[in-house]
């Protein structure tokens, strides 16, 4: 059914089908990536941190250092120029020329209504039959004159509505990442009790050391897996807006020691990562011109995976893109 009817407006959906694909084929775009090319993110992300914890009431001796280090490098892949945007808000002219497409086809529809309803008697009295519906269309296409005000607005209402909007944004889809990192983290901790003092902390302290370096996984043995990086260029404003990305999971080795009997002691493996949380959801919007490359920095305030303690996290991305 969905087939047959379609038969019968395919003489409107080719004109519109053609206004749209000229209309695309003349649009002229600033300087876009070729499809298919790579562009290139690559995130550093420092995470220090370290204090005394040494309070007058005699209660705890903390103290704590953190340096962690992690290096990413991100692969998107170009796509076809659109003159609709992903990621970009529309603007006020987007949002008029919208308006007015949309006002278009409605004008359209009411001023082919009567050959709606006769697509729909055609339907109604033929089903499934080819045959009729060939013949019962030729009749209805004879009898439409097309210099009629009513077929003289729809064509012009369909031509303003198959007008396509200039070939202005460019997206960049993920494609894979490969990181490394640097991981070395020390505390030392004594909790004072009945059982431990300042003067007896040597035989109840914590010391613990956490190190590692690498390159890190996806969470199983993969170094280089899906990234979560992505963005788009607005090639006539001249704006990127961009997606970072984490590094993923390191594989560290903490090792704890104590003469505290009830502490357990050794080494063991841990894991560490900076969390999408921690550097912030929301996509970077920046004025870069033609946005062949952009940089920029940042810093947030987190808890390190150590104590959970306050720690600074400077965040310094680089962009490129051929």
């Amino acid at each position: 059914m969905k087939t047959s009817f379609g038969r019968v407006l395919t003489g409107a959906a080719a004109v519109a089908a053609l206004c749209a694909f000229a209309s695309a084929a003349t649009a002229e775009t600033a300087v876009p990536s070729p499809e298919n090319g790579t562009a290139t993110l690559t995130v550093t992300f420092e995470l220090k941190g370290a204090g005394v914890d040494r309070p007058a009431s005699q209660e705890k001796n903390v103290t704590w250092t953190v340096e962690n280090r992690y290096s990413v490098t991100a692969k998107m892949s170009a796509q076809k120029p659109s003159g609709f945007a992903t990621y970009h808000k529309p603007d006020a002219a987007e949002q008029a020329r919208e308006a007015g497409r949309a006002a278009a086809v409605t004008q359209a529809a009411t001023d082919m209504s009567s050959m709606m309803e006769q697509a729909e008697k055609i339907m109604a009295l033929c089903g499934d039959n080819e045959d009729c519906i060939t013949r019962e269309s030729m009749k209805m296409a004879q009898g439409v004159d097309m210099a009629s005000p009513e077929m003289q607005s729809a064509q012009a209402s369909i031509a303003a509505a198959s007008v396509m909007p200039e070939l202005r944004y460019q997206a960049f889809h993920p494609v894979t990442q490969t990181a490394t990192f640097a991981v070395k983290e020390a505390a030392y901790e004594a909790y004072y009790d009945a059982a431990c003092s300042p003067a007896t902390e040597a035989s109840c302290a914590i010391d613990t050391a956490v190190s590692g370096e690498g390159k890190t996984t996806d969470g199983g043995t993969a170094t280089e897996f899906p990234t979560a990086a992505s963005a788009e260029i607005d090639y006539q404003r001249g704006t990127l807006i961009l997606f970072l990305t984490v590094p993923g999971l390191a594989k560290v080795q903490k090792t704890v020691a104590s003469k505290a009997p009830q502490v357990a002691t050794g080494t063991t493996e841990e894991r560490r990562m900076i969390r999408l949380g921690d550097v912030g959801e929301a996509p970077l919007e920046i004025s870069c011109g033609a946005c062949m490359a952009a940089s920029g920095s940042f810093e947030r305030d987190v808890p390190d995976e150590l104590l959970r303690r306050p720690a600074k996290l400077v965040v310094t991305w680089s962009f490129k893109r051929s």
